[in-house]
């Protein structure tokens, strides 16, 4: 018997099992379970496969301690996944997938990882010490460019995991919006603060049966992913209002300024100051609401932080542009003014707006 496979002995814990058409699979992982860790409760949560995955489920409750969930109505496996945590048995959970592309043996390191202080503790295909077993290069590129999308939401190495230990009175089940495959990432967004160890694992593709990873699949990722940026703020949400905002303020500073300079018939050092004066305050107001969400921030002190890092963020343009004159002007004011604007967004993100 193995170090792990001797502490895994009287560990109680529940294995979440989602499944779809695994009928083929499932009793060599279930066995590859119980060998490792026979305490645990396995819990199939099958949507009403049609190759008799839940039957197979059921018929391996006789030797092992399964117990299988039907679900007719929904469908998905993260959806399939949180069934499954909600009426689990015990308040450590181990989630992974059905198809022997997780390695059982790796279950009593994630368990020990969440006992030992962890709220959740990942097997990590890109920890080190992390390997992917025989996957061909555009699935490296999909897991890598799926990762670099996450990577604003968490810093988790392996975001998209499908295999995974849980403290169950972590969750709040209401606050979670399930959708596609990659729960993992929905559990981490939303319960930010957690403690997160990551253990690494080899990942094995499948052997037997089709991967239900395909093109809506991609597009519900991508779906979710947008959706946390939304609803958490992420910086690329953030950036992408800010320079929105940006836009909106240089709208109203040429409008006021025309209608000065044209209509008022004021001297254009005076129109430049009033425009530049009111379009800023608009910008600070659409900033300290929309953009970065915090309209608990004084204002007094918000905004005086906000204007110094308006002007420090023009004489950042103007340095950059003085620094790269011997290159052509257009070139030098576009890098002049990205300096400047990262300059802005950064005191807006670390001063003006911080949350405290």
């Amino acid at each position: 018997m193995s170090l792990h496979e001797s502490a895994a002995v009287g560990i109680r814990a529940t294995i979440v099992l989602p499944t779809y058409n695994e009928a083929g699979n499932l009793p060599a992982l279930v066995a590859r379970i119980a060998e490792v860790i026979p305490q645990a409760e396995i819990l199939v949560v099958d949507d009403a496969s049609p190759d008799g995955t839940a039957s197979v489920a059921r018929g391996l409750a006789r030797r092992y301690p399964v117990r299988t969930v039907e679900r007719s109505r929904e469908r998905g496996l993260a959806t399939a996944v949180l069934r499954g945590l909600a009426e689990a048995s015990s308040g450590v959970c181990v989630v992974m997938d059905a198809d022997l592309s997780h390695p059982p043996e790796a279950i009593p390191a994630l368990i020990e990882a969440v006992r030992a202080g962890a709220d959740i503790a990942v097997g990590s295909r890109y920890a080190v010490g992390g390997e992917i077993d025989a996957w061909p290069r555009w699935r490296r590129w999909v897991s890598l460019a799926g990762t670099l999308l996450a990577r604003p939401i968490t810093g988790v190495r392996d975001p998209m995991a499908g295999f995974f230990c849980v403290r169950r009175s972590l969750l709040r089940y209401e606050e979670l919006k399930p959708r596609g495959f990659k729960i993992l990432l929905e559990i981490l967004a939303r319960t930010r603060g957690a403690r997160v160890v990551e253990v690494p694992i080899r990942f094995a593709d499948r052997r037997t049966g089709d991967s239900k990873f395909g093109s809506r699949e991609r597009r519900e990722f991508l779906k979710q992913v947008w959706a946390l940026y939304r609803d958490l703020n992420a910086w690329p949400w953030r950036l992408a209002k800010f320079l929105i905002t940006g836009g909106i303020g240089y709208a109203v500073h040429m409008a006021i300024l025309c209608a000065l300079v044209e209509g008022a018939r004021w001297g254009r050092t005076g129109s430049v100051v009033c425009a530049f004066a009111l379009s800023m305050t608009a910008n600070y107001a659409l900033n300290r609401s929309w953009t970065f969400r915090a309209r608990r921030a004084g204002v007094a002190r918000s905004y005086a932080i906000y204007v110094l890092g308006a002007a420090g963020g023009l004489l950042t343009q103007l340095a950059v542009m003085h620094a790269l004159s011997g290159i052509h002007y257009v070139l030098a004011a576009s890098l002049g003014i990205a300096a400047g604007t990262l300059f802005t967004v950064l005191t807006s993100q670390q001063w003006a707006f911080a949350k405290r």
